[in-house]
Parts: C-alpha cells; structure tokens; sequence
C-alpha cells in the first residue's frame, strides 16, 4: 500500500485535503470518486515522509541518465498496448525517489483530470527539455507517441555521450595542468628561494640564466598574490557578463572564433542541431516550429539566435535550405545537405546523417586535441625543471670555477 496526499472538491465545489492509503494513483483516485469527491489533485507521498511538511527530494533536479530511462520506458510500455497513464504509473514505481517520481505523480493526476499528456509534461518546463514538450505534443497529434519517446530518448543519450566524452577528454589535461601548476609553485615559493639565499651568500656574480630565475621568482613571490586576485575578478565578470543575453551572445560567438576549440564547439552544436531538427521533423512539426525550438535548444546563443532568425525567413516563404544559407554561423556543408534533402523528399533522413557526420569530426577533434594537450603540458613541465637544474648547476660550476 502507498501513501497519497490529495486535494478534491466535493458537490458544493468547496475543497477538500487530506491523506490516504491505496495501492496506486488509479485505485486512490476511485476511492475518493466514490465518497464523492472530484480530484484536483493527487501526490504520492514518499515512505516515511508523512509526518514531513517538507520534502528535499522533490527539489533535486533529474539526472539525463534518469530522463533516457524514463522515455524508453515509456516507448516500451506504449508500443506493448498499454494506455498512457498506466505506462506513467509503471514508471513511476520504477523511479527511485526524487523529483522526476514526483513530477510522474503529478503528471498522473493531471491526465486522470482530462489533460492530454502533453500539456501535463508542459507544466514542468523546468524539468522536461523544451524540444521534449514540443515532440511530445507532435506525437500525440500524429499518434505516433511511442515512436516518438524511443526517438527523445536516444536523442537525449547521444547528447550526454558527446558531453561526457568532451569532459572525460580534458580531463587528463587539466590534470597535467593542475600539477605542472603545482610544480611551478613549489619551485617558487620553496626551491628558488633557498637556491638564491645559498648562492647570493657566496657574494659571487651569478650566471645570466640564475640571476634570471632568482628576479622572477622574487618578482612572482612579491606580486603572484595580485596575479592571482586579478583571474579571480576576471572569471567573476566573465560569469557575471555570460549572465547577461548581449554578454552571452558576444562570449559564445568569440568560442567560436578560437582555434581547434572553437571548430570543437561548432562541431557538437551542428551534430546537436541536425539531430534535432530532423528528429522534430520526422515527428510532424513543420519547418518553422522545429527552427524556432532548435533555437532554445542549441546552447551556443550566437547559433541559437542566428537559427531563430532563420525561422522568421521561413515565415517570408523561404525554404529551409534557403533561410539558413546567410548565418555565417552555419556551414555550407549542412544547407547543401538539407537542400538534397528537400529536393528528394528524404530531409530528414539527410538531416540524421550530417548530424552522425558532425558527431564524427567532434569524436576525431577531441581525440586530436587530446593527444596534442597532453605531450604539450609535459613538454612545458619539463622546460621549466630543466631550466631550474640548469641555472643551478650553471651557477655551481661558476663558483667552482672561481674558487679553483
């Protein structure tokens, strides 16, 4: 038996809370229509949490591993018969707990009160991607709901493979970078030190190369503090222009000016781009609705707006080979794909494609990247240890020169 909050309205409209045990969502919904009452509204309430006025876990946020599983779960159930609400009532007892379960038991209640799917993930925007809603709507119109809940969530699977394997990529280089930084440090503020106050005490001229080393390990120790305040300003203005739409804008399109970096970020936005608008076009949305979404869902806002403007191209009678054809952000390669596609009937086919061949150069640049960061860092490791042995013995055969 689980445990249900509701809130219901009885004959006279006046409302009506309060707690009680059922088996499912469908059984404590009928419970309640039997005494009378119409539900607005039913939650399932976590084991041990009924006497908790508050409950954190309905606040975490939904992890894309979860989102994946949970439309696969509902192609499934759908492609196997079952009604919409007891596919969600299935995936919800599948769910551990957390808010993706409670925004399902919200969802359920909906549905049972008359609203289409659809506009039940609608109310939880802040949960379900935008291109999710909008698919989610094209399906149920076409009736083509499980196909398309199989199509979101590989979807959804790819983009995270492409995150995950860009961060796994850099992973290994940052941490080159943390410890040739780590290096540099301890040789400044304990080795130099010490090598200086040996060899100045001898009262010998130093070689070029140590004296060099010694006035800026000096310089570093007496101003590396101010080095330091001024990154941390700099990459708090950064996070606090990249909050702002003109500063977003000006950022993302300067990432796509960097080299390698940039052709990386372009790479996965088209792989991104391509995936979803043939995704959303498959699923019967037209030409102008799936630009509009694909603008909110790429996260480069320098592509996102330029693909917004396109949509509006459409509107003018365009086609969509055509409206994207003056972004300079998007490549030629991807509007003379589309208008083959256009030509032969087969757009959206072509669209999966480009998509798999952006994805493609993504892999192979990061691969690319990879190997190039990681000799680079060691290389730049070794240069400054071999340049402290060398002023060091430099200066010890001096002196011993000297003396001899």
């Amino acid at each position: 038996m689980a445990n249900f909050k509701y809130l219901a309205l009885d004959v006279s409209g006046k409302e009506k809370k309060g707690t009680l045990q059922a088996f499912d969502a469908a059984s404590a919904t009928a419970s309640l229509r039997e005494q009378g009452l119409f539900v607005a509204q039913l939650t399932e309430i976590a084991e041990g949490a009924l006497n908790q006025s508050f409950d954190l876990s309905k606040y975490r946020s939904v992890s894309t591993t979860q989102m994946v599983f949970f439309f696969k779960q509902l192609s499934f159930m759908l492609r196997a018969g079952l009604p919409v609400i007891q596919a969600l009532q299935l995936s919800q007892t599948q769910v551990s707990k957390g808010r993706l379960r409670h925004v399902i038991g919200e969802m359920i209640s909906d549905i049972e009160n008359g609203n289409p799917f659809s506009k039940a993930m609608a109310k939880h925007a802040d949960v379900f991607p935008v291109i999710a809603i909008n698919l989610m709507m094209a399906g149920e119109s076409t009736g083509q709901l499980d196909d398309v809940a199989e199509r979101l969530s590989e979807h959804l699977e790819k983009k995270a493979a492409l995150r995950s394997q860009t961060i796994n990529a850099m992973i290994y280089p940052s941490v080159v970078m943390v410890a040739a930084i780590g290096v540099v440090i301890f040789l400044v503020v304990y080795i130099i030190p010490k090598f200086a106050k040996f060899l100045l005490g001898k009262g010998k001229k130093l070689p070029n190369s140590t004296q060099f080393l010694i006035d800026a390990s000096d310089f570093l120790l007496k101003y590396g503090l101010y080095f330091v305040a001024a990154f941390i300003l700099f990459i708090i203005f950064i996070i606090l222009a990249y909050k702002t739409p003109v500063g977003r804008l000006r950022i993302d399109g300067f990432l796509l000016k960097i080299p390698v970096i940039g052709k990386l970020l372009s790479h996965g936005a088209m792989a991104e781009f391509n995936w979803s608008l043939s995704m959303m076009l498959h699923s019967g949305l037209t030409a102008y609705e799936s630009l509009k979404i694909c603008g909110k869902v790429i996260a480069n806002r320098l592509i996102s707006t330029k693909l917004t403007q396109a949509s509006e191209q459409i509107l003018t009678g365009k086609d969509l080979a055509s409206s994207l054809k003056h972004p300079s952000a998007i490549p030629d390669l991807v509007t003379q794909m589309m208008a083959v596609g256009e030509k032969t009937g087969t757009l959206d086919l072509v669209l999966r494609e480009v998509g798999a061949f952006y994805e493609h150069l993504l892999e192979v640049g990061v691969k690319r990247m990879s190997a190039l960061i990681e000799p680079a860092m060691i290389l730049v490791i070794g240069s400054i240890v071999g340049f402290v042995y060398y002023a060091f013995f430099q200066a010890m055969f001096s002196l011993v020169a000297k003396v001899n």
